[in-house]
């Protein structure tokens, strides 16, 4: 009889939410990326101390890779939703929390970049080097004051996809068709089409356009490295 009590309270004890056998998470600071979409991308800094979620911090960033300030943005939901989430991941001690109301999109997007940065804290072998997905990443400032932007998808350790904008001293965004000098979008053309099927950004054949495809590559890395499971 006393076996079958030992056996039954064994059973609780794993069914327990507060037991973390499962997670495997090691102490440590992890940071995760979210997909990038159109106009912004996500980010969590996760703190893991004894095997669980001590604390999150949650970020968002736009498509020029500009960090946005929620304490001053235009859009309470937002600002509501950045200062409290990071509490709620605490509490559940999981990625997957309700998203807040009006901001569902970085609420989401939070809760891809705190699951990635979880995988990264667990003890399982990485079997893959990026997580599959499309990532932002920049170059660094040029001297008249732009610089790259890139959208690097990707797909089993391979680049499959690419996408390019250059952001202006100002923050505006170039249109390709006003640009004067070697053609942006050909040079852009010719970048992608030796960057995809490759695991890195190690471009090198671009002829005409040097100062561009080493900017690229500064910006494809930048990507990767959000991308990176590690």
């Amino acid at each position: 009889m006393r076996r079958i009590f030992l056996v039954y309270a064994l059973v609780l004890v794993l069914l327990s939410p507060a037991f973390s056998f499962a997670a495997g998470w090691r102490d440590g600071t992890y940071e995760g990326w979210s997909d990038a979409g159109p106009r912004s991308i996500q980010y969590a800094k996760v703190f893991i101390q004894d095997g669980e979620i001590a604390g999150v911090i949650l970020r968002e960033y736009t498509d020029r890779l500009v960090e946005k300030d929620w304490t001053c943005y235009d859009y309470p939901p937002f600002g509501e939703a950045a200062r409290t989430l990071g509490t709620k991941f605490v509490e559940a001690q999981l990625a997957e929390i309700d998203a807040y109301t009006g901001a569902t999109g970085s609420s989401t997007g939070w809760m891809q970049a705190v699951e990635r940065a979880l995988k990264k804290a667990g003890d399982a072998k990485k079997e893959k080097q990026y997580f599959d997905g499309t990532f932002l990443g920049r170059s660094e400032v040029a001297d008249r004051g732009y610089y790259e932007v890139v959208w690097v998808t990707v797909e089993n350790d391979k680049i499959t996809g690419l996408q390019v904008q250059r952001v202006l001293a100002d923050l505006s965004v170039l249109d390709p068709d006003t640009y004067e000098g070697f053609p942006l979008e050909m040079a852009r053309q010719a970048y992608a089409q030796e960057l995809i099927g490759r695991d890195n950004a190690d471009v090198d054949a671009i002829s005409g356009a040097t100062g561009l495809m080493n900017m690229l590559n500064i910006a494809v890395r930048d990507a990767l490295d959000r991308a990176s499971t590690k």
